[in-house]
């Protein structure tokens, strides 16, 4: 079981300052990993996933590949911190799928 933390900022200027305004009545906290994942092992884990390669040169924002922001660093290491949770970066889908089924047979 899994869900996604709807928190990401890449939207166009001019909605989302609008977007931010509603995640902030929304008690979204900036920076907060993208996936809560429910281990079999019953514990938690937590992604941050960022983008492996650079997206299409079409989309002028999204040329490089994602950077990590010293926040997101944050909130991993003190997840980190917490008895049966865990919290990676991952880039890219197959490393993410990497660290699930690593954990998955612990």
């Amino acid at each position: 079981m899994f869900t996604h933390i709807a928190n990401e900022s890449w939207l166009p200027p001019k909605v989302a300052m609008l977007s931010a305004m509603r995640k902030k009545r929304m008690w979204l906290s900036p920076w907060f990993p993208d996936f809560c994942i429910v281990l079999n092992r019953k514990s938690l884990l937590f992604i941050e996933l960022k983008r492996q390669k650079p997206v299409s040169k079409t989309w002028k924002i999204l040329k490089s590949p994602s950077v990590v922001s010293p926040e997101q660093i944050l909130w991993v290491e003190i997840l980190n911190t917490i008895p049966n949770i865990e919290a990676h970066i991952c880039y890219g889908f197959k490393e993410a799928k990497a660290i699930i089924e690593e954990l998955e047979n612990k």
